[in-house]
């Protein structure tokens, strides 16, 4: 992972002169991006100095912010806030210009910056953010990755070297934003102080149950409606099933990357049992793991076609991307271990009494046993996955940062989840649902 920049909010005017000559520099070494900056090729000092001013006016006006990230002396990262003075648009900022120097590309400083960019637009209350840009550019890509979504599309958005181009309008939500790249936050974030002695094993396992006890996803109100034997509710089981499902086709790719990048070989041998059980259902005498969970969405009633195009809500995949960047980077294997071998593996456990909730969902939607081997399958399985995990993570986190970073790791992916189910109960709107017989009932009282 790169090292750490250092983050200022340009938000006053003798700011801006402080780093003003270092902006121009990167806007004219950026500039000759396929002029995707819309700057052509002709950004010379003249037209450098009339966009100086032109900031200038915008800063001081607080219209505009500009966040840039440094390395040592050199600016290497920038990205420019538009904001509303408007009272009703003030939970929106628009990200523009944003910039890597060219010599610093590729070395993880985008994660960075947009874990950096989530927290200060949280900071300031900023709810949503949007952005433009070209059609097919390298920027556009980004974007999408980087779980920007469309919702508009402007022809005739660009004109260079004589052709024309489209516009994409893009926006995410800042928490969704925050959740997939605050693994890589450096600055003033909320992880916990680090201690300056490292936990006994035994005692740091304790630790890291206990934390994944604490957040426990079921208490969630999305299950009142889902596991309520007098009101079955066919559709919001379905569709919530189709998220389950995003989840399950990329399981197999999480535990991949754990295996391939064990530095422990006796872990690596356990890593490699779980892959072989995924992939091949033989250790459990049934089949592939998504085949399992395909099974469960037919026993629904929902046709191949309809699964396969069904997509993640923002909430869902903040909860993918999260545990995927973690998961690919060696740098983070604790973070993507601790996320995945004990947070995930860990939701199989949970229970509403003594009773699964699988079967709980068979009762309410008279599903039969074998409809629901995905689930009864990972219940019994996932006791020993955690503790492999829990296992690994002991041996592997050999000094404070790593232990309390696996504790973090755990608990934001539980909170991944429980997001992934609010999003759910917002879709069916039983949110405003529930504020309103609230308020009823005050209202009685």
């Amino acid at each position: 992972m790169a090292e750490p920049l250092s983050y200022v909010l340009i938000h006053r005017v003798d700011l801006f002169y402080e780093y003003q000559q270092q902006l121009i520099e990167l806007l004219k070494l950026s500039s000759t991006d396929d002029a995707i900056l819309g700057f052509d090729t002709t950004f010379d000092d003249q037209k450098a100095i009339q966009y100086l001013v032109s900031l200038e006016k915008e800063i001081a006006s607080q219209s505009l912010q500009i966040l840039v990230g440094q390395h040592q002396e050199t600016l290497v990262v920038c990205c420019f806030f538009k904001r509303s003075h408007q009272q009703t648009t003030r939970h929106l900022c628009d990200l523009q210009k944003g910039m890597i120097h060219p010599h610093f590309r590729s070395q993880g400083l985008l994660e960075q910056t947009l874990a950096a960019i989530a927290c200060e637009c949280m900071a300031q209350g900023v709810e949503l953010l949007t952005l433009d840009v070209r059609g097919g550019t390298k920027a556009h890509r980004i974007w999408e990755k980087c779980g920007f979504e469309t919702y508009g599309i402007l022809n005739d958005y660009s004109r260079f070297q004589g052709k024309s181009f489209d516009g994409y309008f893009m926006k995410q939500r800042t928490q969704d934003l925050w959740n997939r790249f605050k693994i890589f936050y450096t600055q003033g974030s909320e992880k916990m102080s680090v201690g300056t002695e490292l936990i006994p094993k035994k005692e740091f396992r304790t630790q890291m149950r206990e934390t994944l006890e604490k957040h426990l996803t079921l208490g969630h109100p999305l299950f009142k409606y889902l596991l309520d034997e007098k009101h079955p509710n066919s559709d919001l089981l379905k569709f919530t099933t189709l998220q389950g499902y995003q989840l399950t086709k990329n399981f197999l790719t999480y535990i991949e990357h754990l295996f391939f990048h064990c530095p422990l070989p006796k872990h690596k041998r356990a890593l490699l049992h779980n892959m072989y059980e995924e992939e091949t259902g033989r250790l459990s005498n049934t089949k592939n793991h998504v085949e399992l969970m395909q099974d469960f969405v037919r026993a629904l009633g929902i046709s191949d076609a309809e699964r396969d195009a069904a997509t993640a809500l923002p909430q869902t995949q903040a909860l993918i991307d999260y545990r995927m960047i973690a998961c690919k980077n060696p740098d983070l294997y604790h973070i993507g271990a601790a996320a995945v071998m004990v947070a995930s593996e860990g939701q199989n456990l949970e229970s509403v009494g003594d009773e699964a909730r699988h079967n709980i969902l068979g009762k309410v939607y008279d599903l039969k046993e074998a409809d629901l081997l995905f689930f009864s399958v990972h219940q019994e399985e996932d006791v020993g996955h955690v503790q492999q995990g829990l296992a690994l993570l002991a041996d592997l986190c050999d000094t404070p940062k790593r232990q309390q970073e696996a504790i973090e790791a755990i608990e934001t992916t539980c909170e991944l989840f429980y997001q992934m189910y609010q999003g759910v109960y917002e879709y069916f709107g039983y949110d405003k649902q529930d504020q309103a017989a609230k308020a009823e009932l005050i209202g009685e009282v």
